[in-house]
């Protein structure tokens, strides 16, 4: 994508809510004319439409004041910036002051967003009286819409993009807050049977005594996250959706680096790579629990991982940092075992996968005396594999976790909550 288009003008465009998602595409919103035609009013992937057309609904309101579509409010953090909500920049340069039409999931028709959602939206400048979240079927006058601005897949961003992102980071006032290193953490997450690297815990206070600023995304504002990542000569990132957290800003001269929990995985590289200077992933991986079971396979988003000390080490010795004086390898195995003993009794497995796990941890010397006799019952509310992904899919290396709303939550964290105004239209 080498420059941003015009925006588009469609008229008598009737809008959908969604009445479900398949791999974070909604299958609502707008039914644009000739639907099967369009490309950049649609929802893309590899600058391709990976979307369907809603079912045309029966009955009608009518919405007569000029609209702009602004995208659908998924709670999955890394979507949500990095493909539903890249048409803001433009739309906002552009149409300033219209309506925006969002969807949400079906089921946040009947609770309230989450209070990041909102945080967006306000750093990229939809004023609360602008926003409108579809609940019934609406035809709408005059609907605009601007392409994405990038998109899931390997098409650079493009500098036009990057400069309104730039820009709307000096309309939001962001004051850098200068660090050496910044380490983007996920621990706590392992305990409450979400993926990540088992033992960080363990880590992030070796790092903290370093004099590394470790930062827990789950826990801070969108605008406290924007300092902290902006100042940063040197990003490390626990591979996740807090990776997306940087592509809401622009070009910075800093490194970045992901340590990665799945095996030669590169979350969002053709999206951090035009926004600095080096980035870098990095196989810190010395074995992985799986997580199938006899209903479905391996979820990559839950699996675990376990550091190999020395590529760690490494890894942060080129940052300046070195741990290896001050690694004590039974803390950390102290610190792996409390993890994967809470993981294992949320994370229902097969006999066949508890059986490759034990066997991955004996190979790099742990006992499987620490951990539950059998596994957990399936939880009623952990969602299946096939009901999020039996549409469209992503190439793997782009493809994120499904559970950063859940983020604030497993870590025993209230969830700011914004009422919805106006709901509707």
């Amino acid at each position: 994508m080498a420059e941003l288009p015009a925006m588009q003008l469609f008229r008598d465009v009737p809008v959908v809510p969604v009445p479900r998602a398949r791999g974070m595409v909604a299958m609502g919103g707008p039914i644009w004319p000739d639907f099967d035609t369009q490309v950049a009013a649609r929802h893309c992937r590899d600058g391709a439409p990976c979307d369907r057309a809603p079912r045309r609904p029966a009955r009608t309101r009518k919405l007569e004041e000029p609209a702009v579509w602004g995208g659908y409010l998924v709670r999955q953090f890394g979507h949500l910036i990095s493909e539903h909500l890249t048409r803001l920049p433009q739309s906002l340069r552009d149409r300033p002051d219209d309506v925006y039409l969002f969807t949400v999931q079906h089921d946040d028709l009947f609770r309230a967003l989450p209070g990041y959602i909102w945080e967006l939206l306000d750093w990229y400048g939809v004023r609360r009286d602008q926003v409108r979240i579809v609940k019934r079927a609406w035809l709408v006058g005059e609907l605009r819409v601007a392409a994405q601005g990038e998109m899931l897949g390997g098409i650079p961003t493009c500098t036009p993009f990057l400069e309104l992102l730039e820009e709307t980071a000096r309309r939001n006032r962001l004051v850098p807050e200068p660090h050496d290193v910044v380490f983007v953490t996920r621990a706590g997450l392992v305990p409450a049977g979400r993926g990540g690297h088992a033992g960080e815990a363990y880590l992030c206070a070796l790092l903290e005594a370093q004099g590394v600023k470790v930062v827990d995304p789950g826990k801070l504002s969108v605008q406290r996250q924007m300092e902290l990542y902006a100042g940063a000569k040197a990003l490390v990132f626990a591979e996740g959706s807090a990776l997306h957290g940087r592509c809401v800003l622009g070009r910075i001269e800093q490194e970045i680096h992901v340590l990665r929990r799945r095996s030669m995985r590169n979350t969002a590289r053709s999206l951090l790579s035009p926004r600095c200077s080096q980035l870098v992933y990095h196989q810190v991986l010395a074995g992985r629990l799986g997580t199938e079971t006899d209903r479905r396979g391996s979820r990559q988003d839950l699996e675990v991982a376990l550091y190999d000390p020395e590529v760690l080490f490494a890894v942060f010795a080129q940052l300046g940092i070195d741990l290896r004086p001050v690694w004590q390898d039974e803390a950390y195995r102290a610190a792996v075992r409390s993890d994967l003993a809470a993981w294992v009794a949320r994370i229902p497995t097969s006999a066949k996968q508890r059986g490759e796990n034990l066997a991955m941890l004996a190979d790099l010397g742990f006992a499987s005396d620490f951990l539950p006799e059998s596994p957990a019952p399936i939880p009623a509310t952990m969602p299946d594999l096939k009901g999020q992904t039996d549409g469209p899919v992503h190439p793997a290396e782009e493809f994120e976790d499904p559970h950063w709303q859940d983020l604030a939550e497993a870590r025993g964290q209230e969830r700011a909550e914004v009422p919805d105004l106006p709901l509707e239209p």
